[in-house]
């Protein structure tokens, strides 16, 4: 009952998030080209502000909700209400600090404006995510992909006419709040449903709520800053011109996020009820994600190898060429991240914040600690280059502690079948390479579907793991 739910949950928010991917992609293209390098590169860095010091205002809360409500669901329109009245209590603080930094002599005046705007869609998405953990608790959501990709299109919508009637750089921030009202509206809608709208001002919920959340907010904040420390080294030691470029090739990374994000938000609450109630489907829970995620990852790292140069000049226009390299190193971060990732989660899932504490700082010493040597010199590829060997220190410890905390050592299974499938493909794509997406792509998708097959990669375990 719990697999099917899980499909069912992720076949809903693949519908959704394959709009927003779209509409991502398009909003990229439309804005890189509008604004060049040096404006995107203001606008990703005041957005980079309110994202790292944004985590200020979850402070685990979210993830709280959900774990805690998935264990007593009469409970959750309380907790819901709690983390609510809290994160919008934190976000003035959020913004005060960003809006301080923007105003740092070495950057422009846009990026302060960019920031000044950028609260308001900033606050919209606080309630919003906080909304929408209720989803989560009831494996509801396809109403959240629902409601992003709604307010993912609007936003387009209103980008394109921003652009089109050449309203500058502050209009296209603007646009991100069109987008963000749009999905509160949808969100809300469907929240209502389920119970009543309203922050709860409680001191006794608070502060159940902050102790359960601090370990977890700690965690959050210090992940957050691993990052967003190279855009903030970067924007510091380099152009605003080369913050651009790295954005345009984060942005893509974080796109490619979609997959395992809209994966784990259903296997999240069925393992924080499994780990308690049932060791041994959380293990076979943790042990199919990670074949789906390594069977996703594998080509997404081969074929980055190939096609970045294509992708980063299609999304970003020829001002973008030098972001390729880094795309190349950051497609193949994308694809450790994506078990990386899982295995965090279990650790939260299993109440083991502190461990995942401190894993995170010593991905965010070590990440520092490089940028601030390397990207100086080398610029946007070195940071490239820091994220990748960060998710490779991610994954092992996270590897390491699973194992030693939960007793579960997560190894997808058949490992090589995705491996192998993707040398092949990549032996497929090499001729055609530079030539156009739209046939590099199809022959990379077709080739690899077929090898996989060819190698047993494929097969009714593959949709069932999750099952289980």
């Amino acid at each position: 009952m719990s697999g099917a739910v899980v499909a069912r949950n992720t076949a809903a928010q693949a519908a959704g998030k394959a709009v927003m991917l779209g509409a991502g992609a398009v909003s990229i293209a439309v804005t890189t080209r509008y604004l060049g390098a040096a404006g995107y590169g203001d606008l990703a860095l005041a957005f980079a502000l309110l994202q790292s010091f944004g985590v200020l205002a979850d402070a685990g809360l979210v993830a709280v909700v959900v774990r805690e409500g998935s264990k007593g669901p009469d409970r959750v329109a309380r907790l819901v209400g709690g983390a609510l009245a809290l994160r919008l209590a934190l976000a003035p603080v959020v913004v005060a600090i960003a809006l301080a930094v923007s105003l740092l002599p070495r950057y422009g005046p846009d990026v302060a404006t960019a920031v000044a705007i950028g609260a308001a869609p900033f606050a919209m998405g606080i309630v919003s995510s906080t909304l929408a953990a209720a989803f989560q608790v009831r494996l509801q959501l396809g109403r959240a992909a629902l409601a992003d990709a709604a307010g993912r299109v609007a936003g387009l919508a209103v980008l394109l006419a921003v652009v089109a009637g050449d309203l500058g750089f502050a209009a296209v921030v603007a646009a991100t709040a069109v987008g963000a009202a749009v999905t509160l509206a949808v969100t809300a809608g469907f929240a209502r449903r389920l119970f009543t709208l309203r922050p709860v001002v409680d001191a006794a919920l608070w502060a159940e709520l902050v102790r359960a959340a601090l370990p977890l907010g700690l965690t959050l904040a210090v992940t957050e800053l691993y990052f967003r420390a190279d855009t903030l080294v970067i924007s510091l030691s380099r152009s605003a011109a080369e913050v651009g470029r790295y954005a345009l090739a984060y942005r893509i990374y974080e796109l490619l996020a979609v997959l395992p994000a809209l994966i784990m938000a259903s296997v999240y609450p069925l393992l924080s009820r499994q780990l308690d109630a049932d060791p041994a489907a959380a293990e076979r829970t943790l042990r199919g994600t990670a074949r789906a995620l390594w069977t996703f990852g594998a080509p997404l790292a081969a074929g980055g190898l190939l096609v970045a140069p294509e992708v980063a000049r299609l999304v970003g226009g020829p001002e973008f060429a030098a972001a390729a390299d880094p795309l190349r190193l950051l497609l193949l971060a994308a694809a450790i991240a994506y078990l990386s990732g899982l295995l965090g989660y279990a650790l939260i899932a299993a109440g083991r914040q502190r461990d995942t504490l401190w894993l995170s700082l010593a991905a965010l010493v070590a990440n520092l600690a490089l940028n601030v040597a390397l990207v100086p010199a080398h610029g946007i590829t070195a940071a490239a280059a820091v994220a990748l060997a960060s998710e490779v220190l991610l994954l092992t410890g996270g590897w390491l502690l699973v194992r030693r905390r939960l007793g579960v050592a997560v190894v997808p299974e058949r490992p090589l079948a995705p491996l192998v499938a993707a040398v092949v493909m990549a032996a497929a794509v090499w001729p055609v390479r530079e030539r156009s997406l739209a046939v590099s792509v199809p022959v990379g998708v077709a080739v690899y579907g077929f090898a996989l097959w060819a190698t047993g990669g494929i097969d009714r375990r593959t949709l069932e793991a999750l099952r289980r």
